[in-house]
């Protein structure tokens, strides 16, 4: 197998699976494709109105947000999004991560797991952190296998909001 790594600016490139720029359209989209049933039963997304979305994205823009993502892309296809959130670069030296890929064609087929890989280098060397951090659902077999095939370690498990949930660290 061929693989082809580009890194030219905002966007990281291998075998046609991009990571770009997060732009506002790419927002608007994923706040759309984010109200699907099946999407809202496998991921805890925040029960935000577009307004406030926005008003997220756009903090995110800001010197020193605490939070920073990515669009995933497979060729010309803009399939889903990767982020690190409450990134604490002074006490905890960490940040959480999350990514879903919305479009269901494109599951199951290794596209998460090298985003993942990636985004957690462009982290790593982007902020002061030692640790990635991130939560899935019990039962969402597939997020537990994308963690730990990405060297992430189970940690606990708890329960939110009558939910089992767990959650895992990569040390780096």
């Amino acid at each position: 197998m061929i693989r082809l790594v580009l890194k030219y600016g905002d966007v990281w490139e291998m075998n046609g699976i991009r990571l770009k720029k997060r732009e506002l359209k790419h927002v608007i989209k994923f706040w759309e494709e984010s109200k699907d049933s099946e999407l809202q039963r496998l991921f805890p997304f925040q029960n935000n109105t577009l307004e406030e979305t926005i008003k997220l994205y756009e903090d995110s823009l800001l010197e020193n947000a605490k939070s920073y993502g990515k669009t995933i892309y497979v060729d010309d296809c803009y399939v889903g999004d990767i982020w690190c959130y409450s990134i604490d670069e002074t006490y905890e030296k960490n940040c959480f991560v999350s990514i879903v890929i919305f479009d269901k064609n494109y599951w199951n087929k290794g596209i998460a797991s090298i985003a993942l890989r990636e985004f957690n280098k462009i982290i790593a060397n982007k902020y002061e952190i030692n640790r990635i951090c991130a939560f899935t659902y019990k039962f969402n077999i597939a997020s537990r296998n994308l963690l730990e095939k990405n060297n992430f370690k189970y940690v606990e498990e708890f329960k939110e909001d009558n939910i089992e949930s767990l959650y895992y660290e990569l040390k780096i």
